[in-house]
């Protein structure tokens, strides 16, 4: 095809204007490379001085508050509630009566086994008594006999023609033996009726008593579950710790709420008992401080130390091993509230007025570490280093360095590849192929792209 002569004109210009450019931009290239490349072998020295401060060491752990007044109020003798006397929001105290139940056959039981216990204490007497049993026996060789005058009688002293024998009849003498005879075994069995009469009377009585529901502690209603009318499961006899009440009240290994026909919650001596990471917990010990953190209230802090650590693991929600720590809340626990979920950080170890550094000052691990120290002069020289507490962030030094010193941080030095652009393009390619032409299409070998226009 034949190029007419002005069109032929224009092609030739911006041919020339584009290699123009294109010098132009490699050579800017060529200089801004160059000097990056003096500059990227510099770097930047960052330093930190040795300064006296705080080091504190921390873990952290998760958990709930809960109250170890916080306690469950069961019936130990079921049957229809009678009477409800309190509500939810009601403040108690120990003692007070909360509930009753129908008492009529807790009574009919009572009678019956008072009734036993006469019958029972009536044959133990018996039987301690024994058997008595009367023999009369002959006196072996005894006899008696029984006669009239056997003498004689003068008149005037004369006899009057002979003695008169009276008759002589034998008596045999005879003798009466009583004798009481207990049988040991009777008497034991009769003994054994009585004390299982006594024990069923004693049961009994307590089922009686806990027909009527008393607070086991001071406290306030958090719910009642039933109301008048309906009827209520007793707990048949579980360990109380007062009349007619079973009291279930959180541990040190449960941080779950009590559950129970009514529940009382008390502040007071509130508790968290929270879970740490297996590492974190093996640095947990009694007496430690630490810093409780409401998740609802965050700019609530309470003081807390540790009270115990559990030695048996739990697993956490993601399935890794955690151990369970309960700590004593110190600060004022009235508005607080059982249930609530908190962040816990205990001080494992600190460390005042000691002398410090960044933990990224310091190389190797142990309380063996080393520290390049940078002198005035801009000189660096490598020095070992004791360290004592190991912070969050900080270091406690206790050799090696004295207040005053600057140790080298980590070396950094400038980004990219290091062409002086970002991501080591060369501007205006799209990285990858070529350099496009100014006014190109844009990627390609160079020189591909052609300009616009007729």
């Amino acid at each position: 095809m034949k190029v007419l002569p002005r069109r032929r004109g224009a092609v030739l210009v911006n041919s020339a204007l584009g290699v123009a450019l294109l010098g132009g931009a490699v050579l800017v290239y060529t200089t801004l490379d160059s000097g990056t490349s003096v500059a990227a072998g510099k770097a930047q020295v960052r330093t930190a001085t040795v300064a006296k401060g705080t080091v504190l060491a921390t873990v952290s752990g998760t958990g709930t508050l809960a109250s170890p007044t916080d306690a469950a109020q069961d019936f130990l003798t079921g049957g229809k509630l009678t009477a409800v006397k309190v509500a939810v929001g009601d403040t108690v105290t120990k003692g007070e009566v909360l509930a009753t139940v129908d008492t009529t056959a807790a009574q009919q039981q009572v009678d019956a086994a008072q009734s036993a216990l006469t019958a029972a204490k009536a044959n133990l007497t018996k039987a301690k008594a024994g058997v008595t049993t009367t023999t009369t026996s002959q006196i072996p060789g005894s006899s008696s006999g029984s006669s009239g005058s056997n003498g004689s009688a003068e008149s005037g002293g004369s006899r009057s023609g002979g003695a008169t024998a009276a008759a002589t009849t034998p008596v045999p003498q005879t003798t009466t033996v009583t004798t009481t005879k207990v049988d040991d075994a009777a008497v034991a069995q009769a003994q054994q009726q009585v004390d299982t009469a006594t024990t069923t009377l004693t049961n009994a009585q307590t089922a009686l008593a806990g027909t009527t529901l008393t607070a086991s502690v001071d406290g306030t209603v958090a719910s009642v579950a039933n109301k008048t009318g309906d009827t209520v499961s007793g707990s048949g006899g579980s360990s109380t710790s007062s009349t007619g009440a079973k009291t279930t009240g959180t541990t040190t290994t449960s941080s779950s709420a009590p559950s129970g026909f009514i529940v009382l919650t008390n502040p007071t001596g509130m508790q968290v008992t929270a879970s740490f990471s297996e590492l974190d917990s093996l640095k947990l010990k009694k007496g430690e401080a630490a810093t409780v953190t409401l998740n609802a209230q965050s700019d609530t802090k309470l003081n807390a130390t540790v009270l115990s650590v559990s030695s048996l693991p739990t697993s956490g929600s993601s399935g890794a091993v955690q151990y369970g720590a309960t700590l004593q809340i110190t600060s004022d626990t009235s508005k607080l509230r059982t249930g609530l979920s908190a962040t816990v950080s205990v001080v494992t170890g600190e460390a005042d007025n000691a002398l410090s550094l960044p933990t990224a000052a310091l190389s190797g691990t142990g309380t063996s570490r080393t520290a390049t120290v940078v002198a005035e002069d801009g000189t660096t020289s490598r020095v070992s280093v004791t360290v004592g507490v190991e912070g969050d962030t900080t270091v406690q030094v206790t050799e090696g360095l004295k207040e005053g010193d600057k140790v080298e941080l980590t070396t950094t030095t400038t980004g990219g590849s290091g062409n002086g652009f970002p991501a080591g393009n060369f501007p205006g390619t799209t990285g990858q192929g070529g350099a496009a032409i100014p006014g190109g299409t844009g990627g390609g070998a160079a020189g591909a792209g052609r300009t616009g226009g007729r």
